[in-house]
């Protein structure tokens, strides 16, 4: 069976330009605030959308490139921009190749092998699914929802 193209990838990078202005929503003292112990905090579930994407790429798709050590690395609110945007950037580069969307892989993670393509979908509703996080503990802190866009 072939599927259609991929096009997601405009939407995914205004998505993704929103998480890093969503970072500047965040209060400094707040980086490691969650709602209850045992949910992960705000640095935590940025420093996972970046770990994740890094993730598959490297795990996954086999790119060539390192995976930088985002949790140790993402101390400060720029340090989780940076590694939004380069995660992206290498997300990017993977979204724009035709032949690795098509492409088959066996991920250790997953029953059956998968396209590129699945993947790609699965990136991304890992970022929406994060960012109603982002949205949601604002809100507990009481910060008003900011308007990043909704691709």
């Amino acid at each position: 069976m072939t599927y259609p193209p991929l096009d997601i990838t405009a939407h995914w990078s205004r998505l993704n330009d929103g998480l890093i202005r969503l970072v500047d929503h965040i209060p400094g003292d707040k980086l490691n605030w969650s709602p209850r112990p045992d949910l992960w905090n705000l640095r935590g579930i940025l420093a996972h959308v970046a770990t994740g994407r890094h993730t598959w790429m490297t795990r996954d798709v086999q790119d060539g490139e390192t995976s930088p050590d985002v949790l140790r690395d993402v101390q400060m609110k720029d340090d989780l921009k940076r590694h939004l945007q380069a995660s992206w950037e290498r997300m990017l580069r993977f979204l724009s190749d035709p032949a690795k969307l098509a492409t088959t892989y066996t991920s250790i993670h997953e029953p059956y092998s998968i396209t590129g393509h699945w993947i790609a979908f699965h990136g991304l509703e890992h970022d929406i699914h994060h960012r109603a996080d982002i949205f949601h503990y604002l809100a507990l802190l009481g910060i008003e929802h900011p308007d990043v866009g909704t691709p």
